[in-house]
């Protein structure tokens, strides 16, 4: 080949277009969504199958969505799950209330395995495709233990750790102590900025707890407003430093609702294992009697035993 027409033929193939490989076609994600967390307690563990032929599942209180939510704060149509390019996305519908994503106010969202979905009082997980029964049952033992609004320990979980705690303290003689902790007039906030406004501040306080419990340490909800925390191997003073700071955090707090600001404070109770105390039952009735004289003295206190731990 001439030199002049291998000159052409190379500045020809510098100006072709590149050649790209055939793209693979999008296979549609299977998934789940399960409930983790209902005001209707036989509404836990039910799991929702998402069929890519499908396509689409409504989410409200309206006839004709694809999941009922009867509650007050959930709109008629509220929000829906779809099938984009093979991937599941969550689409708000202008709901009166929102719906939250992890937490947030989410308008649209790809979902992620894991995501956590609030609409009204009811929180879904969602599962991706890979795995889906491992994962379900997997979640079904956390939504077990695990309260779904707060990831507090559920109030029978809470009983089961304190009771192992409990022997393990008293066969090996180390100090054990409890902290109990009630959000006072609570109520004012659900009847003065509505149940969504509640969930929230339960949920902040909660994560504001869980912020300064360790990995050996155990939070509960043992029911409403009400938690308590397991201090393995922290003596009367330890759980008191602890309380004092938890006071203090939750009492800083706020909280913008609808132009208002929310504001709260929180009672404790705090006790340490004795030798005189033969049961669990005993370290939580005392720390109940401790939380109720807070209470009685104006709330937003500490009140704590001052026996020596045995």
């Amino acid at each position: 080949m001439p030199l002049e027409t291998a000159d052409r033929v190379r500045d020809t193939e510098r100006n072709l277009p590149p050649v790209r490989a055939p793209s693979t076609p999008q296979v549609p994600r299977l998934g789940s969504l399960v409930v983790v967390h209902s005001t209707d307690l036989r509404e836990v563990c039910r799991r929702l199958e998402l069929d890519p032929a499908v396509g689409r599942y409504t989410l409200g209180r309206g006839d004709g969505c694809a999941v009922l939510l009867d509650h007050p704060r959930v709109s008629r149509q509220h929000a829906h799950v779809e099938q984009r390019e093979g991937e599941w996305w969550l689409v708000d519908d202008h709901s009166t209330n929102g719906t939250l994503v992890n937490d947030a106010p989410t308008e649209v969202r790809r979902l992620e395995s894991g995501d956590r979905i609030q609409v009204g009082g009811t929180v879904f997980k969602y599962i991706a495709a890979s795995d889906i029964e491992g994962q379900y049952f997997a979640t079904i033992r956390t939504a077990m233990i695990t309260d779904g609004l707060t990831r507090a320990l559920t109030h029978a979980a809470f009983r089961e750790r304190l009771d192992s705690e409990f022997r393990r303290a008293r066969r090996y003689r180390r100090p054990l102590s409890l902290v109990l902790i009630d959000l006072d007039y609570f109520k004012l906030v659900n009847d003065s900025h509505g149940h969504l406004a509640g969930d929230t501040v339960l949920r902040d306080v909660a994560g504001i707890i869980l912020s300064r419990v360790r990995r050996e340490e155990s939070l509960g909800r043992l029911g409403g407003e009400e938690f308590a925390i397991i201090l393995p191997e922290t003596g009367l003073s330890g759980a008191q430093v602890l309380a004092s700071d938890l006071q203090e955090r939750v009492r800083a707090a706020r909280w913008e609702v609808a132009g208002a600001t929310v504001q709260i404070t929180a009672s404790f109770g705090v006790v340490s294992l004795t030798t005189a105390m033969a049961a669990p039952e005993a370290l939580l009735e005392r720390a109940d009697a401790l939380l109720y004289a807070a209470k009685g003295a104006g709330r937003n206190r500490m009140v704590s035993d001052d026996a020596t731990p045995g």
